[in-house]
Parts: structure tokens; C-alpha cells; sequence
């Protein structure tokens, strides 16, 4: 016996160790990043970048991986798969070469991959594996030759002197278009979000989603010349595409696959924001993909904390939530508020700006906007009255472990605060 209790002891304290480790190594960098909006220094060489949207890009990483290493049951065996992509995030993100940021773009599919099929729990987690790696390799491939081609100046500081060296601009853009996902390339992502444990959703909605995004605004100078003529039409796909799987959201009965599916709405309302080629609409596709970041993942933390109580997703199950799980009814109606971009959150903030670039680029885009708005506080709206009234059907539930708590206020207090700081968004 005292075999077995030994080394059950001794992974205990190394686990509790690495906790520790990490949770103080973003604190440091969180610290770090703050100093850097202080002094407002740019770093550059010739492997490492760091801009305004770097920074952003990387503070996102932090405090989503800290909140994911707080709140997960099972750290014991993703650890390793967390703390790969938290390097490589990390590393991408700061890049300045165009050759290692696909390779970085690339790498984090593997432990991305190993998260979902290893760690997951669902039965058709391996089609959703394959299914993310085909889509995203496939689309990645033609990107690889664009970057060959600049082989003589590969930084993306270096892009502006060559933007008029090529005409075929779709091979710099499809490995982003997929990643965010744009509409018609999004059906990996509902199987991914369904089919991945906790962790791996809350990775792929905080951070993997926005490198589509982070890639497009760092390739901007390279499309700007050539690619006015595709801009209305990824646009005109992208609001339409965010008008049907809003639809689509109105009529889910899964709560992961509906938020799943409000995220392909939100990246679509983003990726129109950033083809508009307006500093405003970038902006506002920054702070939407930080906004959309804290709140989606604080989102499928609480549909987790819901399955662990009733064993089911399904919206039709749970009937007057507010009596048999009281404590996580206000969180649901906090960030479901949010989601639908109330104030005084940093989405109204983001929303405001890509409704500004996008009327400034065409006046007939208000109509599909104003849709999607719709469309999403009504799905919003109906998620939380069916979910929270009518009689319980459940007896009261025990309540959750405070750091899930902790956690969702981690989430709560960037999206708030920084309202008050809008200029840390700024190229």
C-alpha cells in the first residue's frame, strides 16, 4: 500500500509545484507586459517583434492558459499539453520571421491535437482531430510557398518595400481564413469544440482563433495593394455567413455547439472588420478578439460546470437553473451580457469601432450588421431564459469549487477594466 501512496504523493506535490510555477510566471509576464505599456518600447531583431497587438496577442495567451491551469480536473495528465501551447503561443506571437511563424503557426496543432484526442472524453474525437488537421494543413500549404517566395527579405517589417512583388494574394490569407474560421471553411471548429475536454475549448475559443486574425493584420501591408478587388466579397461571405450561424445558434439544442457557433459569427464580424483595411476596423478586430477571447472561454467554463452538475448539455434539459444552481445563474446572465456586447464591457467598445470602419468602407453593410445583432441577442436571450426559468426539474445542486468562481471573475475583470484603457489597443 504504502507503494502506491508514495508516488500518488509525490505527483501530487510536483503537480501542485507546477501550478504554482506557472501561475507565478504569469503574473511575472502579466507584470512584464504592463511595464511595456508603460514605457511604450517596441522591440525588434532580427527573430523577435513586439508591437501593440504582439503584446495583446500575448497577454491573452497568459491569462487564458493561468485561468485553464486553475480551473482543470484533469492537469495531471494535460499539463504537458498546456505548457506546449503556452510556449508556442508565446513564441508565435513574437516573431518577426516569416518562416518561423508558420512553423510556430503550424506546431501548435500537434499538442492542440493530442489535447482533444488523449484528454477528451467524446466518442468522435478523433474524426474532429482529423477533421481540424486536414482543414488546417491543407489550407496552410499554399501559405508556406508565399512565404518561400519572400525567401530574400522574410521579416514583416520588410513588407512594406515589397508589396508589389506579387499578384496572387489568396495563398497569403487561406491559412488565416480557415484558422479564424472564416464562413464555408468553419465546419471543423463546432466538431473540435464539441469533442474537446474543457481545457482544449477554452484554448481553441481564447487563443488559437485569434492567430487567423493575428496573421491577417501582419500580413495587411502585403495584401493592402493588391487585394482591394477580393476585400467586399471575403466581407459580403463573411457578414452573410455571420447571419446564418446566428440562425443556426437560434435553433441549437447543444450548449457547447451553440457557442461554438456564435464564435464562427463573432470571427465573422472581425474578419470583415480587418478587409475593410481601416486602422479603425483594426481596432476594432483587436479588441473584439480580446473581448471575444475572455468572454467565450469563460462561457464554455460554465457549460462545463453545468454538464458536471446534470450530465448533459442539452439546452431542453435544464429547466430553472436559478433554483438548482443559484450561484452560477449570475455568472451565466453576466457573460451572456457580454456576449451580446453590453455595456460597460470592451465588446460595446470593439463592436463600435468595426461598425464605424465597416459603414465608412460601405453604408449598405449597416443592414446584415444590425441582422447579426439581432440575431445574437435573441439567440443570447432565449439561451438564458431556457436555461434559467420555468420550474427545476433537478434538485438543489452542490456547490462548485471557489476557484471555478475565481476563475470566471479572472475572466470578468479584463473586460471590464480595460474599457478604461482603449489606447492599449492601439497599432
Amino acid at each position: 500500500m504504502m507503494k502506491l501512496v508514495i508516488p500518488m504523493l509525490s505527483m501530487s506535490f510536483l503537480l501542485f509545484n507546477y501550478m504554482n510555477f506557472m501561475i507565478l510566471l504569469s503574473i511575472s509576464m502579466m507584470i512584464l507586459l504592463l511595464k511595456y505599456y508603460s514605457f511604450k518600447i517596441i522591440i525588434f531583431n532580427k527573430f523577435m517583434f513586439m508591437g501593440n497587438i504582439s503584446m495583446i496577442m500575448i497577454l491573452l495567451s497568459i491569462i487564458s492558459i493561468m485561468v485553464i491551469i486553475m480551473s482543470s480536473y484533469t492537469l495531471n495528465y494535460s499539463y504537458l499539453f498546456i505548457s506546449s501551447i503556452l510556449l508556442i503561443l508565446l513564441l508565435t506571437f513574437s516573431s518577426s520571421n516569416m518562416f518561423s511563424f508558420y512553423m510556430l503557426f503550424e506546431l501548435v496543432l500537434i499538442p492542440t491535437l493530442l489535447l482533444i484526442t488523449k484528454i477528451g472524453y467524446q466518442p468522435e474525437r478523433l474524426q474532429a482531430g482529423i477533421y481540424l488537421m486536414i482543414y488546417t494543413i491543407v489550407a496552410s500549404l499554399p501559405l508556406i510557398l508565399g512565404i518561400l517566395y519572400f525567401s530574400k527579405s522574410p521579416n514583416f517589417i520588410s513588407l512594406n518595400s515589397n508589396c508589389q512583388q506579387t499578384k496572387i494574394m489568396i495563398i497569403f490569407i487561406l491559412a488565416f481564413l480557415v484558422k479564424m474560421p472564416m464562413f464555408l471553411f468553419h465546419l471543423w471548429l463546432p466538431k473540435a469544440h464539441v469533442e474537446a475536454p474543457v481545457e482544449g475549448s477554452m484554448i481553441l475559443a481564447a487563443v488559437l482563433l485569434k492567430l487567423g486574425g493575428y496573421g491577417l493584420i501582419r500580413f495587411a501591408p502585403l495584401l493592402y495593394s493588391k487585394f482591394i478587388p477580393l476585400n467586399f466579397w471575403i466581407s459580403s461571405i463573411s457578414l452573410i455567413g455571420a447571419i446564418i450561424t446566428s440562425m443556426n445558434c437560434i435553433c441549437q439544442k447543444d450548449l457547447k455547439s451553440l457557442i461554438a457557433y456564435s464564435s464562427v459569427a463573432h470571427m465573422g464580424m472581425v474578419l470583415a472588420s480587418i478587409m475593410t483595411f481601416n486602422l479603425i476596423g483594426f481596432y476594432g478586430a483587436i479588441l473584439m478578439m480580446f473581448a471575444h477571447g475572455m468572454s467565450s472561454s469563460a462561457l464554455f467554463l460554465m457549460v462545463n460546470m453545468i454538464y458536471t452538475k446534470h450530465h448533459t448539455r442539452n439546452i431542453l434539459s435544464f429547466k430553472g437553473l436559478w433554483k438548482s444552481f443559484p450561484n452560477i445563474t449570475f455568472w451565466w446572465f453576466v457573460f451572456i451580457s457580454i456576449n451580446i456586447s453590453a455595456p460597460p464591457s470592451i465588446n460595446l467598445a470593439g463592436e463600435i469601432f468595426m461598425l464605424s470602419s465597416l459603414i465608412n468602407f460601405n453604408i449598405l453593410i449597416l443592414f446584415p450588421f444590425i441582422l447579426i445583432s439581432l440575431m445574437t441577442s435573441i439567440f443570447s436571450i432565449s439561451l438564458f431564459l431556457n436555461t434559467t426559468h420555468n420550474k427545476p426539474n433537478s434538485k438543489l445542486a452542490f456547490n462548485s469549487f471557489n476557484k471555478l468562481y475565481l476563475c470566471l471573475f479572472i475572466h470578468l475583470m479584463p473586460l471590464i477594466l480595460m474599457i478604461s484603457k482603449l489606447e492599449m489597443f492601439m497599432l
